[in-house]
């Protein structure tokens, strides 16, 4: 008995020796680097195993663990934790019933759990992590979104992510909500929001002409400052078109994207539009149809900068059935354009060149002999600088331009009297004005210039203008400046015979200008927003005392002062009939002999305070100018010695704003008018009226007022939380003397859903441009990467229903 007792004491003594008690009083342990937290532990020196239970908290090295319970192998450096697992470090969540942890390696094996990184989430029966941010899952789900259900997820039989990388899945099945929507056999998705490469969403559109169109878009990153989306889109009965659309980065500022596409348009070869033009035994034929669209941008060294533009298409109609690949639909000439400025502080150096396809023809494919391009145009410009330490300021002018094309030096011209108004149009069989609009009518050269009636269309230009300034300050309010100019330009002409021709005269110019203004506001509060109003009157004489040009149909069919001052920004096809004779363009003619120009400027400039720092903005400007010519006085005829009145009101509040001009002709009592006014809010809600309206004027006659261009576009966009609604449609006022009698000749709209979840965008876009087609597209926008897309911004309406 003694013995028992003996052995039963030892064992105890050994016991105490070697174990902690077996439920400890003391519940907060560091052991090996791990801070351990629980209701209850129990630690086993021998076999370095620690037993936690109730309210477990486990910290190593950044990552944090709780659990029901627990049970910690020192020596292998795994645990294993049981009942409302949760693993977190800054980036993830890692969650599940059952997960053993080798928590040095960081892999392990999760049972009925998740992974959440962000709004990224991987549930599944059994979660393998082999890495720091690497998962196998199998039976799994995947899914982007924060609601719970999802609005979408990604079901597999196997998905291996990993996390800032991608997440492959096998027999991939896209659920909206709990309903299956379609399946793939393999899927990739980027879990990242770095540019990666990879199929975007498919695209659906409809329209009359193109029936049903599917687009698969596929995304290039080919590197860190380059990209490229490739897109194959099938029209049911267009064809199969492809798209491409590359860009670069050359530096910060410094960027270009190029566009092209390619299509054999079926619908195209049927259209009377192009067999009117064709010959018989090519009509129908399937016609391959394109475009070429780039963009430069590129700062060089020596404050150099390139520009480049380019505008191409395989036929004249393209722009008008695919207005958002060339983007100039209704232009009456694709511009491309190339050029090279320097600027210093005092001078301008700039080398362009402009080619241009002419859009005003019928036949879709006609040649482009007849359009006329600027190549090159060399200019330079001296800014306004003193002479030394003097108040005298000087600048300098000069520009080189080279007019040419392909086709005739010149336009071989006819002139008639049609219903009261003389015409000018270029010889046809014909003999009619639209003779471009009749496949029947052709073009006539005779071979032979007349000055008197034909149209030079080519050749060159050197224009020098120096002109010297003297700033006189009388006090505080008056500004006087006087300005003297000289002028001389020189033409050369590419006709069959030669032809020169030279216009010199000598400008003075005589401004003052004065400044009243006031204050309105709190002047106590140093940080109180304050308004300055500002009143300008303004007056403006000029005039050429000399003037010596040859005598040239060129210059004009009358005398010089024929042109009044109106004429000068009203160019327009009736010009071509006039006595003012027109050219190249408007710098050709001579509109201030005697001119007295008068403005009245208001200014309203807001001060208020962001923080501690002021800022200033132009809230309102109002400019109203009108000018008398006083050579019209001694014109024999009509005489309009007024020009139109100018109007100029630009405000911008934070809740309403307006841009507008209003030309008021005096002797033909009308108004043309561009303006627009927006009413807007913060949750970026806004309504909006503009109004176009162009009546032809042609100085000396009186108005058709039916021959107008009279538009009113009204459009209005809302907000939410999952629902943004915007459009727009332009009303013809003068609908019933166009051709095709429609009140409304374009309109758009664009509505986009995000279902809850923040995880998926529905963009709807349904619009008709003017003289076009009906077009209907349909996108659906997953995000992957959890960053929500934004919503289309106002000006995305400027794009459609143009």
């Amino acid at each position: 008995m003694l013995q028992r007792w003996i052995v039963f004491v030892s064992f105890l003594v050994l016991s105490v020796l070697t174990e902690s008690p077996l439920w400890a009083a003391e519940p907060t342990a560091k052991i090996h680097g791990i801070m351990i937290n629980a209701d209850h532990m129990f630690r086993d020196n021998e076999k370095e195993l620690v037993e936690l239970e109730g309210n477990i908290q486990l910290v190593y090295q950044g990552q944090h663990i709780k659990a029901d319970k627990a049970i910690v192998s020192l020596r292998s450096r795994q645990v294993e934790l049981y009942g409302n697992v949760e693993i977190m470090d800054a980036k993830n969540t890692i969650a599940g019933d059952q997960i053993f942890l080798d928590y040095e390696n960081n892999t392990g094996l999760i049972y009925n759990g998740y992974v959440q990184s962000g709004p990224i989430s991987f549930s599944g029966e059994l979660l393998q992590k082999t890495g720091e941010s690497e998962f196998i899952v199998s039976s799994a789900d995947y899914t982007a979104c924060t609601n719970c259900p999802a609005t979408w997820s990604f079901s597999g039989s196997t998905i291996r992510a990993e996390l800032g990388g991608y997440a492959y899945i096998k027999n991939a099945v896209l659920r909206l909500g709990h309903v299956p929507f379609f399946w793939l056999p393999y899927l990739i998705v980027p879990l990242k929001s770095d540019r990666q490469s990879g199929l975007l969403t498919p695209g659906f559109e409809l329209s009359d002409k193109g029936g049903i169109a599917i687009s698969q878009p596929y995304f290039w990153a080919i590197s860190r400052s380059t990209d490229a989306t490739i897109e194959l889109k099938d029209y049911t009965k267009r064809g199969l078109k492809g798209l491409v659309e590359y860009r670069y980065l050359l530096s910060e500022n410094s960027s270009g994207t190029l566009n092209f596409g390619t299509i054999f348009d079926k619908a195209f070869a049927e259209d009377d539009r192009l067999n009117l033009y064709r010959l018989p035994e090519d009509k129908n034929d399937p016609l391959e149809r394109w475009f070429l669209r780039y963009e430069h941008y590129y700062e060089m060294p020596d404050g150099i900068i390139h520009r480049g533009q380019l505008n191409l298409a395989s036929d004249l109609q393209y722009p008008k059935d695919f207005p958002n690949e060339t983007m100039n639909h209704g232009d009456s000439a694709m511009e491309n354009r190339m050029s090279f400025t320097k600027n210093t502080l005092d001078q301008h150096y700039s080398v362009d060149t402009s080619y241009y396809v002419n859009m005003l023809q019928g036949n879709p494919l006609s040649g482009n002999e007849d359009a006329v391009h600027r190549i090159p145009e060399l200019r330079f410009s001296q800014t306004q600088e003193n002479i030394g330490d003097t108040n005298f300021i000087y600048s300098v002018n000069v520009s080189y331009v080279n007019f040419t094309r392909s086709g005739q030096a010149y336009d071989d011209m006819t002139e008639q009297m049609i219903g009261g108004n003389k015409l000018r149009f270029p010889k046809n069989t014909c003999n009619d004005p639209k003779w471009q609009d009749n496949p029947g009518c052709k073009r006539i050269y005779d071979g032979s210039f007349d000055p008197a009636v034909d149209q030079i269309r080519t050749g060159q230009r050197l224009d020098v203008m120096p002109a010297l300034y003297y700033p006189i300050k009388f006090g505080d309010g008056l500004d006087v400046i006087p300005m003297v100019s000289y002028r001389e330009t020189h033409y050369g002409f590419n006709v069959d015979e030669d032809q020169y021709l030279a216009r010199r005269y000598l400008r003075t110019e005589l401004g003052a200008r004065t400044n009243l203004s006031r204050i309105y506001g709190d002047t106590v509060n140093s940080k109180a927003t304050r308004y300055k109003h500002e009143i300008i009157p303004e007056v403006v004489y000029s005039r050429l005392p000399w003037v010596s040009q040859d005598d040239s149909p060129f210059f004009g069919r009358g005398s010089i002062s024929d042109a009044p001052y109106t004429a000068r920004d009203s160019i327009t096809d009736l010009d071509i009939a006039s006595d003012y004779g027109v050219q190249f363009d408007y710098y050709d003619r001579v509109y201030d002999r005697n001119l007295v120009t008068l403005a009245l400027i208001n200014k309203i400039t807001e001060k208020r305070w962001i923080g501690d720092r002021p800022e200033y903005r132009q809230v309102g400007y109002l400019k109203l100018a009108q000018s008398y010519d006083g050579t019209q006085e001694n014109k024999v005829g009509v005489k309009e010695p007024w020009s139109d009145v100018t109007a100029t009101l630009d405000v911008r509040l934070d809740r309403f704003q307006t841009y507008s001009i209003f030309n008021y002709f005096p002797y033909q009592n009308v108004t043309n008018a561009s303006s627009r006014v927006r009413l807007l809010n913060d949750m970026g809600q806004f309504f909006q009226v503009q109004l176009t309206r162009q009546y032809k004027i042609t100085p000396g006659q009186a108005v058709n007022t039916s021959d107008r261009q009279e538009d009113y576009t009204f459009s209005a966009g809302f907000t939410s939380r999952f629902i943004n609604l915007m459009g727009k449609f332009v009303y013809d006022a003068n609908w019933a003397e166009s051709t095709t009698q429609d009140k409304v000749k374009s309109w758009a709209y664009i509505a986009q859903f995000k279902p809850p979840g923040d995880c998926m965008m529905i963009t709807f876009i349904h619009d008709q441009v003017t003289g076009g087609d009906t077009n209907f597209k349909l996108n659906f926008e997953f995000t992957f990467d959890g960053n929500p897309k934004p919503a289309l911004p106002p000006e995305a309406l400027d794009s459609y229903g143009f």
